[in-house]
C-alpha cells in the first residue's frame, strides 16, 4: 500500500469489482460488432449497487438520461467475485 499526502492508494473493493466486470464484459464483446465510433465520444461507465451486488453499466450519454443507450450491464457479486453481464443495442458478429 502506497500513501499520498494521507490517502492510501491500495485497492478498495470497488476497485476489484470494477476490474471483474471489465474482464467479463470485455469477454462478453467479443461476441457483438465493435461499438460505432461515434459512440466513442459519450461512452460512460455507471456504478449503483443492487443487494449484495455492484451493477457496472457501460452506456452511451445523450442529453437527456431517458435517451441514453446502454451497451452492457455487469452484476458483480460482492461476496463471491462473480459477474454475470447483459449486452444490448449491439447486432452479434456474423458467424463464417
Amino acid at each position: 500500500m502506497e500513501r499520498v499526502k494521507g490517502l492510501s492508494t491500495a485497492p478498495t473493493e470497488v476497485d476489484e469489482l470494477q476490474e471483474i466486470a471489465r474482464i467479463a464484459t470485455r469477454v462478453a464483446l467479443e461476441e457483438y460488432e465493435r461499438i460505432p465510433v461515434e459512440w466513442d465520444k459519450n461512452l460512460t461507465l455507471g456504478t449503483y449497487f443492487d443487494g449484495d451486488d455492484k451493477i457496472f453499466e457501460l452506456y452511451i450519454a445523450a442529453e437527456r438520461p431517458s435517451e441514453a443507450v446502454v451497451i452492457s450491464s455487469a452484476r458483480v457479486n460482492r461476496k463471491i467475485k462473480t459477474a454475470s453481464v447483459a449486452i444490448s443495442n449491439l447486432a452479434k458478429k456474423a458467424t463464417p
